[in-house]
């Protein structure tokens, strides 16, 4: 075998075809199985040890924070169901920071920390979003798709940013409250709702 023939095999259309790997999202899924995490709680684990389980029959709720003292996470069982919810103590604060960002931004002050724009001046942050919030959007639009792996993927990405430019505009530090979004998307669907064909 020569180098001749190994460089066209290289050349071959079947190794270089210009697209992407297929991702699969459910390896991104905040319920996915592994490790308890702050999203799957213990409820995950739970169900994959039979003799816990029905050591824990009957109702049930654990109640813990996270490192900052800002989310309250409380797991538990309620009706012979498991359940979890978030509540984050900071979002006054959050808006708080959020407004006094976008007015200085609207009178014109440059954000040292700021991203780079495409025509290489300063630009301004986008957004600023407490996590309980991500996660709903999250588990609401995207299946459980965590904020992390949405930002991957462009569509989704622009997706995510119209669905907190709508319903979360306390949260958007851009100057004048809308997000420049380059791609065109359409609004993503709720979970529950039918997704429908909408012609011209």
């Amino acid at each position: 075998m020569t180098l001749n023939n190994i460089m066209s095999d290289y050349n071959n259309p079947e190794y270089l075809d210009n697209t992407d790997p297929e991702k699969n999202w459910d390896f991104y899924r905040q319920d996915h199985g592994g490790m308890v995490t702050a999203h799957n709680g213990i409820a995950d684990k739970l169900l994959q040890n039979n003799d816990l389980y029905n050591s824990m029959k009957g109702d049930w709720s654990r109640t813990s924070t996270n490192k900052s003292g800002n989310i309250i996470v409380t797991t538990g069982r309620e009706d012979g169901k498991f359940y979890i919810k978030r509540e984050q103590q900071n979002t006054d604060e959050v808006k708080a920071r959020v407004k006094n960002y976008r007015h200085a931004a609207e009178t014109g002050i440059p954000d040292p920390l700021a991203p780079i724009g495409d025509d290489g001046k300063l630009t301004y942050k986008w957004m600023e979003l407490p996590n309980v919030i991500a996660i709903r959007i999250s588990d609401q639009y995207f299946d459980g798709i965590p904020w992390e792996a949405l930002k991957n993927d462009r569509t989704l990405k622009a997706q995510f940013y119209r669905v907190v430019e709508t319903e979360y505009p306390d949260y958007v530090c851009y100057p004048g409250g809308k997000l420049p979004i380059p791609v065109a998307v359409s609004y993503p669907t709720k979970k529950g709702e039918k997704k429908y064909f909408k012609g011209n």
